[in-house]
């Protein structure tokens, strides 16, 4: 790919060939932006001189767009997080999941600032051009169809001891609400499935598993430093370092890998680091993580 890249900006292309017949297209994955008023007009940079090499036929925005809700509230972010969502959507059908930092302000008791956030959300989109799927489905491109599941607060909140809520992954809220929704699949047809945490346990797989692609952020590569990402990507390690929860070893992290009935399973590792996010004595490997951007090429075998 003819892009200047460096060690710090990354474009990863991974294709997949189906059985079935469906369109030859490029989709561009992205997300884990984290605006704020640390982040500076190179993200920005990237994504334009990104897209005008990949040329993709549709854009994803997998979730924690901004670092907080208050960044709704605040004029610098807002101008940034309009240039970003217009760069994307002057570029091919854009559209966009809502992340945990997008609703929720991961202070310690978290805040749910939902309702307040989904009404911002609605308008930005509007305004930018960018699809918001919000537990429903979006045809850009004919034959492939993207499902946009709503990780709500079930999902990414659990009460501690105390009955406080904590910005935590909750896999079991996540289950229940994908039993929620009737995706109402045509099978003859790409199905794409856009969430924003991969919390996946046998029964979440399972109970996706009709899906062609399942796809993810929010996981930071499992905050990998640049260089050993190149290693990691040669080898098709899909596991990191440390989890946006603070464990060791994440996996399901970074890169490609099938799952049950040949499901493509694609977690991004985002364009920033993560703050507060690993213990003290590792938080910086989490600033000098690559910005990633993934590309995943549609074929079938007529193609």
């Amino acid at each position: 790919m003819k892009l200047n890249e460096s060690t710090v900006l990354k474009v990863r292309e991974h294709t997949v060939v189906f059985e079935k017949k469906v369109p030859q297209v490029r989709v561009m994955v992205t997300g884990d932006w984290h605006i704020s008023p640390i982040i500076s007009a190179r993200q920005a940079d990237f994504l334009k001189e990104a897209i005008s090499v990949i040329k993709p036929d549709a854009i994803v925005l997998q979730g924690d767009i901004i670092d907080s809700p208050t960044e709704l509230k605040r004029d610098t972010s807002l101008e940034k997080l309009e240039t970003e969502l217009k760069i994307c959507s002057k570029a091919a059908p854009t559209m966009l999941v809502l992340g945990s930092h997008d609703f929720i302000t991961p202070t310690k008791p978290a805040h749910i600032k939902k309702d307040f956030a989904i009404s911002c959300w609605k308008d930005i989109c509007k305004k930018c051009n960018v699809k918001l799927l919000l537990d429903e489905k979006y045809e850009p491109i004919p034959g492939v169809v993207f499902y946009g599941l709503f990780q709500d607060e079930r999902t990414m909140i659990e009460l501690d001891k105390k009955g406080q809520k904590q910005h935590r992954n909750n896999a079991s809220g996540f289950l229940a609400k994908i039993k929620e929704v009737d995706f109402d699949l045509d099978k003859t047809k790409l199905n794409w499935f856009v969430s924003h945490a991969p919390l996946l346990n046998k029964r979440i797989i399972k109970s996706l598993s009709d899906f062609d692609i399942l796809s993810f952020g929010h996981t930071h590569g499992g905050i990998v430093p640049r260089g050993l990402d190149e290693v990691f990507a040669k080898l098709n390690i899909t596991s990191g370092l440390i989890s946006t929860d603070a464990k060791p070893f994440a996996r399901l992290a970074r890169g490609t890998k099938i799952l049950e009935n040949d499901t493509l399973l694609l977690i991004n590792p985002g364009m920033t680091g993560a703050q507060f996010c690993a213990p003290k004595v590792l938080q910086n490997l989490n600033f000098i993580k690559a910005s990633e951007i993934s590309v995943v090429k549609i074929k079938n075998k007529t193609n």
